[in-house]
Parts: C-alpha cells; sequence; structure tokens
C-alpha cells in the first residue's frame, strides 16, 4: 500500500484569489503590476502556510494576504476598496472554488494595516485572511 501524499493547491488558491476580486472592486487586480498602470490597484500577496493534517487527510491553515495600494494623501480611498474586499470574502467558502479533491473550510478577515509609503502621495494597506482547507484521502 502506498502512502498518500497532499498535493497543495496554493497556485490554485492565489488563482481563486484573484478571480473572486477582479472585476468586482473598484480597483485592478494583479499578481504582477505592470509598470504603465495607474492606481490604485490590489495584489494577491504572501501566503503563509502550516499543514493541518490529520488521520484520514490533509489539510493547510493558510494567512493569505492581499495588498491595497492607493495615491492619495489619506487613507479613505484606499479603506474604501477593502471595505468592497472584505465582504467577498470574509465568510464565503464558496467563493473560493479550489479542485473537487480540496474543500474550503473556513475563510476570515483577520487584519488590516494602513501604511505610509515613503512616496507621500502613495497609501498601502495590506488586508489578511486565514483560510483553511482540507483534503479527503480515499
Amino acid at each position: 500500500m502506498s502512502t498518500p501524499t497532499a498535493a497543495p493547491p496554493f497556485n490554485e488558491l492565489q488563482k481563486q484569489l484573484f478571480i473572486a476580486l477582479d472585476g468586482d472592486i473598484s480597483a485592478s487586480v494583479y499578481d504582477h503590476v505592470p509598470e504603465d498602470v495607474s492606481r490604485p490597484w490590489v495584489t494577491i500577496g504572501e501566503v503563509f502556510g502550516v499543514p493541518d493534517n490529520w488521520h484520514g487527510g490533509f489539510g493547510w491553515d493558510i494567512l493569505a494576504t492581499i495588498h491595497v495600494w492607493t495615491q492619495s494623501q489619506g487613507f479613505k480611498s484606499a479603506l474604501d476598496i477593502v471595505n468592497e474586499i472584505i465582504p467577498i470574502l470574509d465568510h464565503k467558502r464558496a467563493s473560493l472554488a479550489l479542485p473537487d479533491s480540496w474543500t474550503v473550510v473556513s475563510i476570515r478577515f483577520v487584519s488590516l494595516a494602513t501604511m505610509r509609503d515613503p512616496d507621500p502621495e502613495i497609501r498601502h494597506v495590506p488586508v489578511q485572511f486565514r483560510i483553511v482547507i482540507h483534503q479527503e484521502v480515499a
């Protein structure tokens, strides 16, 4: 009998975050921002994953960061975009359609931080979601 192995779906998770947000918020969404694009924009950022395995399956407890970037003197426009993102993802397991073998157990808004860029006209707000996914082993 062979030992089953997990097939981490991190690329698919990034793709699904992009699909969930692109066209549904008032900023463009990117993995890599092209040179000639003006703000505001959102980037799908870092993913930190910790295995969440159990007898009979595999899982991941993931902290996914989405970055909001605006060009303004205050944070209002960036926070307006954050306020569009949170209802799309928070507690919305169906917003991420992972491959059939994976199930989104939960997705929760965790935190945000308002950050000033060295350029006084740029505002950055990283938004974090905790995503727990499981894969049943047959």
